[in-house]
């Protein structure tokens, strides 16, 4: 009756389990599935900010961007589950020690029918195993695994590498958006202007209506477009944030005017660049080191095919409840030859495998350093361009500014067009946003190029303002 007493409480509580898990399919296509709280709930340890958080340079934004990212986080993890396992390869350097404590219960079955005594026996015992000599396979998979850790690192230094690339890159977004809402605004002042003059000349009877709507059209135009900007800049600020592990709630101060960076020598060729790419950078250095592991490996398996020689020892003392029984100790030592005779080929096959492993991590090398060149070459045309353009584009903003001036001068004075007049503050708007882009084209063109290379990243310059 108890038996069945407890057989049947699991199986009342059955249902109640099946109840608890159920989940409610979509009864027909096109239906949502709603059941959301049946997810766990993760708990965020990071508490909701709305201060102002301030940087006073670029390099301290990639420095909290570093420290703050999660994929920098998961990179410095991974080094350490990778350095964990080296440990645990070297440990098999080192000879294995085990204890036990073991307590039996003994009686001998008797062919006599005579009654036989129960023996009750405990006691501890250890143990000891240490292979001396494994014709190199330890060693092979220590350095298999170092090369693994190295692997990690440089991957993880290459994370980091593009953790300040992208935080670079958003901050030029920033201050490409800040320098088109400030040309915009500026733009908006001068035909604003432009619109009070020509009501001023419609009062004295020197301008037409025509003139008059004309102007406002263009000053509503130019004040959608600094709105346009506006938002722009918000959102470029939202990638910042994101790009430099800030939260969106937070108000970003940028409290800094960097220094603008050292063009690049004239006497700079790209066979040196890319010499110096193949030698930084680490994602190249990555795959020597996961090719030089896939070496390692054979070289492991290859030993494995040969004996190995191990010391084995072992101690213990029993003890007997029983109290006419005396306690009693053992020892043994001994060296163990392991002789592998037949495995199916499965040692030559892992060689082998790995071998060609490191064949086609070689290979992976030769194409992604093709891939760097490129990049490295693009990057430096990049730059190259970049500086010239700046300096024409500075030629070009001259010449609109004094366009405006003269155009302004001769409708002033009733000699001028409107039409020429607001023509000639389009080109100098077009030209301030020039100025603005080309400023962050070189800053941007600096920054792939150091990326390009592997560098660290420089200082850099706050776009002109003209």
């Amino acid at each position: 009756m108890r038996f069945c007493y407890l057989l049947g409480v699991p199986l009342l509580l059955c249902p109640l389990f099946s109840i608890a898990t159920t989940l409610d399919l979509p009864r027909q296509p096109g239906d949502l599935w709603l059941q959301l709280d049946t997810l766990p709930v993760r708990v965020s340890n990071r508490a909701a900010h709305t201060d102002t958080i301030h940087f006073s340079s670029l390099a301290a934004l990639t420095e909290h961007a570093l420290r703050e990212r999660s994929e920098s986080r998961a990179a410095w993890l991974g080094i350490q589950a990778e350095a964990a396992r080296l440990d645990a390869a070297s440990a098999a350097n080192w000879p294995t020690l085990t204890g036990q404590f073991n307590f039996t219960r003994n009686r001998s079955l008797s062919s006599s029918g005579a009654s036989v005594p129960t023996l009750h026996r405990y006691g501890p015992s250890l143990g000891l195993t240490y292979v001396i000599y494994d014709f190199g396979a330890r060693a092979a998979g220590i350095d298999a695994q170092r090369y693994q850790l190295i692997a990690t690192l440089l991957s993880g230094n290459r994370v980091l590498q593009d953790i300040i690339s992208e935080t670079e890159a958003a901050y030029f977004s920033v201050l490409a958006a800040r320098a088109q809402g400030q040309a915009s605004r500026e733009q908006e002042t001068s035909l604003q202007t432009s619109l009070d003059a020509v009501n001023a000349r419609l009062q004295g009877g020197l301008a037409s209506r025509a003139d008059q709507l004309r102007a406002r059209a263009t000053l509503v135009e130019t004040t959608l477009a600094r709105q346009a900007s506006e938002r722009d800049l918000a959102k470029a600020e939202a990638a910042l944030k994101q790009a430099a592990g800030i939260s969106q709630t937070r108000t970003l101060a940028l409290d800094w005017d960097a220094a603008a960076p050292a063009k690049l020598d004239a006497s700079t060729l790209l066979a040196d660049l890319l010499d110096e790419a193949v030698k930084q950078r680490p994602d190249l250095q990555a795959l020597q080191a996961s090719a030089a592991r896939a070496r390692a490996e054979a070289e492991r398996a290859r030993a494995a095919r040969w004996p190995s020689v191990s010391l084995s020892a072992t101690t213990g003392r029993t003890f007997f409840l029983e109290d006419e029984r005396t306690p009693s100790s053992t020892y043994s030592i001994g060296v163990n030859v392991s002789v592998p005779i037949f495995d199916g080929g499965r040692l030559a096959a892992t060689a082998r495998a790995a071998a060609r492993d490191a064949e086609r991590l070689q290979a992976d090398t030769d194409s992604q350093q093709a891939q760097v060149e490129r990049a490295v070459a693009e990057a430096y045309y990049d730059v190259r361009h970049a500086q010239t353009r700046r300096d024409g584009i500075t030629v070009q903003f001259d010449s609109a500014s004094e366009s405006a001036q003269a155009a302004e001068a001769r409708y002033t004075a009733g000699v001028g067009s409107l039409l020429e007049w607001l023509t000639a503050q389009a080109d100098l708007a077009r030209a301030r946003q020039a100025v603005a882009q080309a400023d962050v084209d070189w800053l941007s063109a600096f920054s792939r190029l150091n990326h390009a290379l592997g560098r660290l990243p420089v200082p850099t310059l706050t776009p002109s303002s003209p």
